[in-house]
């Protein structure tokens, strides 16, 4: 059989960090009480975008959001992964509350101005085309830890109406590895019938020890570090030119 592709969707699909940099500096105001509100990228600096941009890779899930801005108001260092994991695990009783304020957010920004909301996701036109041709042919999924909704609106957008069965959320997964068990058994495949495309090595690590053929793409925002932890684990990388190759080699 050819192979299923199942795709990432932030850093992979869509490029959502000005999104993320909005609704998440509104749910840290909403977090402490205060009144400040931001709908658009405009309200930010540049420095305030090159400080959250290299540290957005690192978070895999919303409620991790509060160490990212924690970190950033406390001007506490982050030199890679392992240090914001040690400020997640630190924190780890606010991450649950902090998740049901960044949505809470995000479905405010999303009433007020869905375009506005829309435009914050731009895409690579290379990767949506691919997918469109793999969606066709019945081969391809999205595993994300991001909301379902938001996915599915952005998709629309570019007239990619993703069914149900074929997006697998943050309210049905809780690692990468649990959403490739389940489409295995959905498509009634084996491990190495998969191949999973992420942009944070650490979500590819346990699939790759699982059998899944794994990839890391580099066209996103990913940091160097996770080039280095694909090396050791001796993970491909899919680079966005040969990406189509890849997945014709494969299959």
């Amino acid at each position: 059989m050819k192979p299923i592709i199942v795709f990432d969707f932030d850093g992979v699909i869509c490029d959502s960090t000005d999104e993320c940099l909005v609704t998440s500096w509104n749910a840290w105001e909403c977090w402490h009480g205060r009144a400040g509100y931001r709908p658009s990228i405009d309200n930010f600096s540049k420095s305030d975008r090159d400080a959250f941009r290299p540290l957005r890779p690192y978070v895999r899930g919303a409620g991790e959001y509060y160490v990212l801005r924690r970190c950033l108001e406390e001007n506490l260092p982050i030199s890679g992964q392992s240090d914001f994991e040690n400020y997640c695990r630190k924190w780890m009783q606010y991450l649950s509350s902090f998740n049901k304020v960044f949505y809470k957010e995000r479905e405010r920004m999303r009433a007020e101005n869905l375009q506005g909301w829309l435009d914050l996701h731009p895409v690579w036109p290379e990767v949506v085309n691919l997918f469109k041709r793999l969606y066709r042919e019945g081969r391809t999924y999205v595993a994300t830890l991001k909301d379902g909704e938001s996915v599915r609106l952005i998709l629309e957008v570019h007239e990619l109406p993703l069914p149900a069965e074929r997006l697998l959320d943050q309210s049905q997964i809780a690692s990468k590895l649990e959403a490739l068990e389940m489409i295995k058994e959905i498509e009634g495949c084996s491990a190495q019938d998969l191949i999973f495309l992420d942009d944070n090595a650490t979500h590819l690590i346990e699939p790759l020890r699982a059998g899944y053929s794994c990839y890391l793409t580099t066209w996103g925002n990913a940091p160097a570090e996770y080039r280095k932890i694909a090396e050791v684990h001796g993970i491909p990388l899919a680079k966005l030119h040969d990406l189509d190759s890849i997945l014709k080699t494969k299959g």
